[in-house]
């Protein structure tokens, strides 16, 4: 196959979204595939490895950094007016200029190179708006490889004028492609009973080549639980596991850190102050993906948040496979009744718990694996979903797509859930 793989985030730019579909497209050159990528710009010189030759990836130069906002605490009216100001100023998203320049380079590389396919990874969707617009162009069939659900998003926090405007445009936009592709069977069956085409279920999955090796842990008395990304206020609330910290006597709880890294994680502390255990919680910077792996490797138990509400049922974050990678016991808080914590119970890979009673007693059942530490979990774990497995699938379900008379017909169901 010839592809030419649309994404504004590619290695070597240190974000979540870069990982897999560097990956991929690593992948299918590996594979034998010519693969062309068009990129945003790099943002991190050392952040996540390019596997695929420089000269196959095409992306414009960084911009220069912004300037600051004004100084001082804005009025409730101009926070309101600055919100509505930039939700019109960012559709579909933040990225939004990257658009011409993405299509004069689109044009750039189909002057010499003519895909079977595009495909398109997204967020951010004005991927989605390069790819559908250089399609119609060229006549070349475009694949829509969603990570997020666009509209209805359960993280979605704008005025209702512009939810309205991303249905729109979602519809507008992926009523062109010839196939959609999701990291959640959820999100496959919700988009399949909006649009009549083929789709499936490619999970994020396991880079065992990128895995530190599961060394034992150096006795130690204080127990290590580690969050890696971002907290979003009212979506991603650690406020259970403070809340089970609280309930601990206090010469056990001495003994355990909570540490954030990632933006915004002075949230995360407000919080613990207001539960009395701000003295556990440590807040750090951001850290590139190899060192978020180290970490992760080194932790006693790892930490991830959900929203705490079934909207977010279908959300697997790419996360929760580094978390089974590095076989440490997993504290889920959030959507107790959704996919991955559904993979979680099927799998014994941790705790699943909003409740502080509950989370408090698994805290010190960790604590008393001290100085060892929590067992690591078994490989078995991993099972079915390493990025290998998930990717021939892709390939097969691309090459289905390319075999078919009709392109863009409604030829795959949704697929079964995934345990």
């Amino acid at each position: 196959m010839k592809l030419l793989i649309i994404s504004h985030w590619f290695p070597p730019t240190n974000a979540i979204g870069a990982v897999r579909v560097g990956k991929l497209a690593a992948w299918l050159h590996r594979r034998g595939h010519e693969v062309r990528v068009l990129a945003g710009p790099a943002f991190d010189s050392d952040g996540i490895a390019l596997e695929i030759p420089t000269e196959h990836v095409t992306r414009p130069p960084a911009p220069a950094p912004g300037q600051p906002g004004p100084p001082g605490k804005p009025s409730r009216l101009r926070v309101w007016l600055a919100r509505h100001r930039l939700a019109l100023a960012t559709i579909p998203d933040k990225q939004h200029d990257w658009r011409g320049p993405g299509l004069a380079q689109g044009e750039q590389i189909l002057a010499s190179f003519r895909p079977d396919l595009i495909l398109a990874s997204a967020p951010p969707y004005t991927g989605f708006l390069i790819a559908a617009e250089l399609g119609r162009r060229h006549a070349i069939p475009w694949v829509a490889d969603i990570r997020d659900i666009w509209a209805d998003s359960p993280y979605c926090d704008d005025p209702l004028w512009r939810q309205w405007v991303d249905r729109w445009l979602e519809r507008r936009t992926l009523r062109q492609a010839a196939a959609l592709v999701t990291i959640s069977p959820l999100d496959t069956q919700a988009l399949q009973r909006r649009y009549p085409l083929p789709a499936t279920t490619v999970l994020n999955g396991i880079s065992p080549e990128d895995i530190p090796p599961p060394d034992p842990i150096a006795p130690h008395q204080r127990l290590r639980i580690v969050y890696t990304g971002a907290i979003y206020a009212g979506h991603r609330d650690p406020s259970p596991l403070f809340a089970a910290l609280a309930l601990l006597p206090p010469e056990q709880r001495a003994r355990i850190e909570v540490a954030f890294h990632g933006p915004r994680g002075e949230l995360a502390r407000a919080l613990a102050a207001h539960h009395g255990v701000a003295e556990q919680v440590a807040v750090r910077a951001s850290v590139p993906y190899r060192e978020a792996l180290r970490l992760q490797a080194q932790a006693d138990v790892l930490l991830l948040l959900q929203r705490n509400n079934a909207d977010d049922a279908s959300n697997i974050p790419a996360k929760f496979f580094e978390y089974l990678a590095a076989r440490r016991p997993i504290l889920l808080l959030g959507c107790d009744s959704g996919v991955v914590a559904g993979m979680m119970r099927a799998r014994a890979a941790g705790l699943v718990s909003n409740d502080p009673s509950e989370i408090a007693a698994s805290l010190a059942a960790w604590l008393a694996s001290l100085p060892a530490g929590p067992a690591l979990l078994p490989i078995s774990v991993q099972q079915g979903l390493y990025r290998a497995e998930q990717f021939e699938r892709y390939e097969a379900f691309l090459a289905e797509l390319l075999g078919s008379s009709s392109l863009g017909s409604p030829t795959r169901p949704p697929n079964a859930p995934v345990k």
